[in-house]
């Protein structure tokens, strides 16, 4: 009976060790085939292909169309670093390019997020290249003692054809041998208004918020603001203006009193 016992529990403990050996086989089995299916999509998602180069290119190498109809272009901020990554030069400006073609006017407006700023920085010339697919801008600065100015602006622009049979044109104009936006040394060239430069016959250049500094950056940053004339002009042709209407209400005022009291001196007489 001992022996038949010691047999039965010899094999229960056998059958034991055969299911802890299955159920061992099956989890690992089980995690080999997960890790297998999420290695699988790992290397899919690495795999993946970005958004083709070509049409990237498409999207932003788009050549200037024109508008008949103005719109107000978007203001972009442009700066130059020297090698050792200090800012030298900082603009900020809204463009548009106003051209006029079988005497009818047509407007293109420079979009900041597809221009590239190129040029360089001296201590006494300074040059902001704007550069973008079918046309390009360009600022010549120049300092002098205590002042300096924008002495050539160059622009370019190769519109789209206005029909499919017409001729693609370009629309080159310059600006220079002019001393432009004088400003103090130290100080930022602003102007709120609109800034009109003629380049050609045919090609007039609109700068709107325009805001430069190609010397003298304290820390990167613009220097305190210096207004340009037709800021200038506008703030004080107000008070120019009052002052006028406060002389004018004054003089008829006394003219009046004095009127009044030479009237009741010649009543009195009689």
């Amino acid at each position: 009976m001992r022996l038949k016992a010691s047999s039965m529990a010899f094999s229960l403990y056998l059958l034991t060790i055969k299911t802890l050996l299955l159920s061992y086989s099956d989890q690992t089995g089980s995690s080999t085939a997960t890790s297998e299916a999420d290695r699988a999509v790992d290397a899919e998602e690495t795999h993946s292909e970005p958004p083709s180069s070509s049409l990237l290119n498409v999207t932003l190498a788009k050549k200037p169309s024109l508008d008949p109809k103005p719109s107000p272009p978007l203001v972009g901020n442009y700066d130059l670093r020297k090698p050792n990554g200090q800012v030298c030069l900082k603009a900020s400006m809204g463009v548009q390019y106003m051209l006029t073609v079988n005497k009818k006017f047509y407007y293109f407006n420079m979009n900041p997020l597809v221009t590239r700023a190129t040029g360089y920085c001296g201590n006494l010339t300074a040059v902001l290249s704007l550069e973008f697919e079918g046309g390009n801008l360009e600022f010549t600065f120049v300092k002098e003692a205590k002042e300096y100015y924008t002495q050539k602006i160059r622009a370019l622009l190769e519109p789209v054809s206005m029909c499919k049979k017409c001729k693609s044109q370009s629309y080159p104009g310059i600006m220079e041998k002019e001393k432009l936006f004088k400003t103090t040394t130290g100080l930022c060239f602003k102007c709120k208004s609109e800034l009109v430069v003629k380049m050609s016959p045919d090609f007039r250049l609109k700068m709107m918020a325009a805001q430069f500094q190609p010397f003298d950056l304290a820390n990167g940053q613009f220097g305190k603001d210096f207004e340009c004339w037709q800021d200038y002009i506008k703030r004080i042709i107000p008070r120019i203006l009052g002052a006028i209407a406060v002389g004018v209400c004054l003089i008829a005022t006394v003219s009046y009193l004095v009127a009044r009291e030479y009237r009741n001196q010649y009543e009195r007489l009689l």
